[in-house]
């Protein structure tokens, strides 16, 4: 019986984590589309909504963190909602530092009218498969889910932390 791509890892095509990119990139195209052409929101900017709407009063460093993302850029993402009217910060009493962020109700609004039409998306998607299929695809997910976690661990220990500098030659030196 020959090797699937995630036993044979031959290229870059059989690799898990790339064939996943790549369906995150043709799905995610379209719900980039629907946000920013209908909507006038970045998709970043739909994944604060839509984790405010389930989760209000959040600071920002628990919202970047529910979202697995860095603070500066969800720092941008609540910046941009804030000036289009979707988001309010209130500044905590005791630490004036210190602010959360709800939805406003047009924040509400778009999360009520735009998620409909995400899970559309998502539906059509996994209507190539069956009910079991859908079931099983939801189980492998969250068993790669934990592992990913359990071994972000182990190699934060040995792995170098990012250096997006790294490789690059100075224009000065030939």
């Amino acid at each position: 019986m020959p090797q699937s791509p995630s036993q044979r890892l031959a290229t870059i095509d059989d690799l898990l984590l790339y064939r996943l990119s790549q369906l995150s990139a043709a799905a995610g195209a379209m719900v980039v589309r629907l946000c920013e052409g209908s909507h006038g929101v970045t998709r970043r900017e739909w994944g604060v909504v839509a984790q405010l709407y389930g989760h209000q009063g959040l600071l920002p460093s628990e919202l970047a963190e529910r979202m697995r993302r860095d603070r500066a850029r969800t720092s941008r993402a609540l910046t941009a909602l804030l000036g289009k009217g979707l988001i309010e910060r209130v500044t905590l009493p005791h630490d004036r530092r210190s602010a959360r962020v709800s939805l406003t109700p047009a924040g509400r609004q778009l999360y009520e009218v735009l998620m409909p039409q995400v899970q559309a998306i998502n539906a059509q998607l996994v209507s190539v498969l069956s009910a079991d299929e859908v079931a099983a695809f939801d189980d492998v997910l969250e068993r790669l889910r934990q592992q990913a976690n359990a071994m972000q661990g182990q190699w934060d220990l040995v792995l170098p932390k990012a250096n997006r500098h790294l490789g690059r030659t100075s224009s000065t030196a030939e």
